[in-house]
């Protein structure tokens, strides 16, 4: 990983100045390349682990009861997400679905490789849940996904979908890639976190990687997509500095609080992440501390 000083130029670059790189649209929408899908159940090999790990413990932070309850994952891929959530916050229920039949049959084996019996994944369109009735779910998340929809009122008939099956107390947590400021930064920043995939022999992951961060929402384009007959209050949150990630999460109407417990999830040395990993993802939890909140309605 990189360290801090090498990030620094980046960070400059990135806040200062107005928005010029326009989105480009991934070439494929759906992960269904054997190669592909190969690579991409190796990501609890990869840095992305620690992004789940901080999703996972603002999941732990932001929800009314921390623990057990039913949850949906949405486009949930090879599944390493929603097994580490299962896990971590001891779901009773999670059904993992995704477009891609060979992610969800990848999902499938490794929940059954761990003994999990609390999990099922099943092909599904996001945005279309006619599956799932209103108010199935405590909590219902999708990550590392939003930058796959073709437009952003794409994005929106998902949050719509995910209000829809979601209980009135219960979250909804997106988190997705953030588009940066200039072409120039995102080339740097890809040559920097993909250093990562080539080491592991990953260059399909790090191409995908490429075209995701080109393909990613601003902040500001992101917001657009809370819908506007909504019955939750809708944050923002982007990590300071080069954000690695941005959160948005559709909390219970009637709650003043963002978060509802500060302390972290893990002990020390126990979050889910490679020991090499652990210096950065104490980083990560410092940029989350201190990032921006927008609160969008």
């Amino acid at each position: 990983m990189p360290s801090v000083f090498q990030f620094l130029p980046l960070i400059i670059g990135q806040n200062f100045g107005a928005q010029q790189l326009e989105r480009t649209p991934e070439p494929e929408s759906v992960t269904d390349q054997d190669d592909n899908v190969l690579q991409y159940d190796r990501v609890m090999e990869t840095k992305l682990a620690i992004s789940y790990a901080i999703a996972i413990e603002t999941i732990y932070r932001a929800r009314t009861e921390p623990f057990g309850g039913r949850a949906l994952d949405l486009c949930c891929g090879p599944g390493h997400m929603s097994i580490n959530m299962a896990k971590e916050l001891k779901l009773d229920e999670l059904i993992g679905v995704d477009l891609s039949a060979p992610m969800v049959s990848t999902a499938s084996s490794n929940a059954s490789q761990q003994g999990l019996d609390n999990l099922r994944f099943q092909t599904g369109d996001a945005t279309s849940l006619q599956g799932f009735d209103d108010g199935t779910f405590n909590l219902c998340t999708m990550m590392d996904a939003a930058h796959h929809m073709p437009t952003i009122e794409v994005v929106t008939k998902v949050l719509e979908q995910m209000e829809r099956v979601t209980q009135p107390d219960g979250l909804i947590v997106v988190m997705d890639l953030v588009r940066l400021r200039t072409r120039v930064l995102t080339e740097k920043y890809v040559q920097m976190l993909g250093h990562d995939y080539v080491e592991r022999g990953l260059p399909n992951f790090l191409q995908d990687f490429r075209n995701s961060m080109f393909a990613a929402w601003t902040p500001d384009e992101l917001a657009q997509a809370v819908p506007e007959r909504t019955h939750r209050k809708w944050t923002l949150v982007v990590p300071r500095g080069v954000p690695f990630a941005q959160f948005l999460i559709g909390s219970p109407k009637d709650r003043d609080a963002l978060f509802v417990r500060s302390k972290c999830l893990w002990e020390k040395g126990q979050a889910p992440v490679a020991r090499a990993d652990r210096g950065d993802l104490k980083i990560a939890r410092l940029t989350m501390q201190r990032a921006s909140r927008r609160r969008i309605c």
